[in-house]
């Protein structure tokens, strides 16, 4: 599905209103909401509506486990860490004073400090809550939030990488990209985890998008030289705001 909206945060509030509904659902057919999300200046605009008096009461935080697509290697205090936004948005006081909705022990960082065996221990750690899985070992999230680089990435599968392989590693380091910032090596699930999930979500706001976009969703490359279209799936949904849909040659309005 492909959803045009105004602007970005008409797109924040399109992809709350997604992560709400598929948590009801998750949570009222198997317990537990498992949700991968991701990093980058989009997710703190989405933790924000979530946190809105309107919303905050609809999620079930208590029932919600928040996991990660890939993260830097840098420590969870450093600005580059995909967790920056879910300390200082989701986990910290609202204006008004009111708590978190989650507790600490929902949200499921990599384990950066420990360097590259920090893989086996994030996989190790999804095996061990109960998180289903493929016959072929990948992760099966509820949902899975993704943005795009301008270069065609998404998680940290960059155009190239043996990560956009099918029969890549469920997860990976991967080394520091020198094409694009920031320059810092990363840990990272494969695209396997796409067509694992119940739902995807991508998530895409700004012109400087635009070009990117058009290539994943009008051009004839493959996965290789386009990551971010192994998300063209009938379980995804594609919300994009006006600049970033500005480049291609039909979309469809909301």
């Amino acid at each position: 599905m492909l959803i045009t909206v105004d602007d970005a945060a008409a797109a924040a509030r399109a992809t709350a209103e997604l992560v709400i509904t598929s948590a009801i659902d998750a949570v009222k057919k198997r317990g537990v909401f498992h949700l991968c999300t991701t990093g980058g200046s989009t997710p703190a605009a989405l933790y924000a509506v979530l946190r809105e008096e309107g919303n905050v009461h609809r999620m079930p935080w208590s029932n919600t486990e928040i996991w990660f697509g890939d993260e830097r290697l840098v420590p969870r205090t450093n600005p580059l860490s995909n967790l920056a936004a879910i300390d200082s948005v989701l986990l910290g006081r609202a204006m008004d004073g009111a708590p978190s909705p989650i507790a600490p022990r929902g949200i499921h960082p990599w384990p950066t400090d420990q360097g590259v065996p920090a893989v086996d221990a994030y996989l190790s750690a999804l095996q061990n809550s109960g998180v289903e899985h493929t016959v072929a070992g990948v992760p099966v999230f509820d949902l899975v939030l993704i943005g795009i680089g301008g270069d065609t990435h998404c998680l940290s599968v960059f155009p190239g990488s043996p990560l956009t392989a099918a029969d890549a590693p469920v997860a990976a380091a991967a080394p520091a990209p020198t094409h694009i910032e920031p320059h810092v090596p990363r840990l990272t699930f494969s695209l396997r985890i796409l067509s694992a999930a119940r739902a995807v979500c991508a998530t895409v706001v700004g012109e400087g998008k635009s070009a990117a976009l058009a290539r994943i969703l009008e051009g004839v490359g493959s996965t290789t030289e386009l990551p971010a279209k192994a998300a063209l799936l009938s379980t995804a949904t594609w919300i994009l705001d006006r600049a970033a849909a500005s480049g291609l040659r039909a979309t469809t309005e909301r």
